[in-house]
């Protein structure tokens, strides 16, 4: 993100929409530079906040129609953000949860520009503390939710039930065979028999097959656990017809 800003900051056209910003929040004047506005926001610890909130305002304001305005916003975010993938990690893996660092990232990233989103043009005191309050419980509540349903959906209870027959197939053969066969009797969808494939053999989460989209995440984990429900409750039958 900050290789990005710099080319975006340091571009010719954000001069030009600088110049705009200024005629819309006059108290922008006297900036030169996306990364001057930057600077003003992101106050070092000790100094005075004031100056910083007024421009925070300002920028807030752009952001209701202006993507640029919320995209410095992020810039602004970025430790904060940072720090809160390094807990996130901490809590999701001691829960037992697995997580890849582009999940992490998907998950604060996101919940950031939402925050920014839901306070743009609104009047705070302190906006850059409620941005960042608001991040968190976004993150929070995701985070939970991914706790609650890893609990839900215990390891054991993931598994398709693969018959258990004498064999030296290697399990994933036969995972793939135990699907091919569901699929052509019907017992689930080809979209299903490979949502389970990726979950149970390729160790994808809901979310990360879902690209960080909590709500297709949801989605898809109820689709795969029904799959499986149905896996389950046709064992037997899978199991005779893979012995035969």
């Amino acid at each position: 993100m900050r290789e990005e800003w710099s080319a975006i900051a340091g571009g010719k056209w954000s001069r030009g929409r600088l110049r705009e910003w200024v005629e819309a929040e006059p108290i922008l004047d006297g900036f030169t530079s996306l990364g001057e506005i930057l600077d003003a926001i992101a106050v070092p610890i000790g100094e005075s906040a004031e100056a910083s909130v007024e421009v925070t305002r300002a920028v807030l304001r752009l952001a209701v129609d202006d993507p640029l305005a919320s995209r410095l916003l992020l810039q602004v975010m970025v430790p904060i953000m940072g720090k809160e993938c390094f807990r996130l990690a901490r809590i999701l893996r001691a829960a037992g949860v697995a997580v890849d660092d582009a999940e992490l990232v998907t998950m604060v990233l996101g919940a950031a520009g939402e925050a920014i989103a839901s306070l743009a043009g609104l009047h705070r005191v302190y906006p850059l503390r409620v941005l960042r309050t608001r991040m968190l419980k976004r993150v929070e509540r995701r985070r939970d939710q991914l706790i609650d349903r890893a609990r839900e959906l215990a390891p054991e209870d993931l598994a398709v039930e693969v018959p258990a027959v004498e064999t030296t197939v290697p399990p994933a053969v036969l995972l793939a065979r135990t699907l091919r066969l569901a699929v052509g009797k019907g017992i689930v969808s080809a979209d299903d028999a490979t949502l389970v494939w990726a979950s149970t053999h390729l160790g994808e989460t809901s979310l990360s097959l879902a690209c960080g989209d909590v709500r297709e995440a949801e989605r898809l984990r109820r689709r795969r656990s029904r799959a499986q429900q149905r896996l389950a409750r046709h064992s037997a039958e899978l199991l005779e017809a893979i012995a035969v």
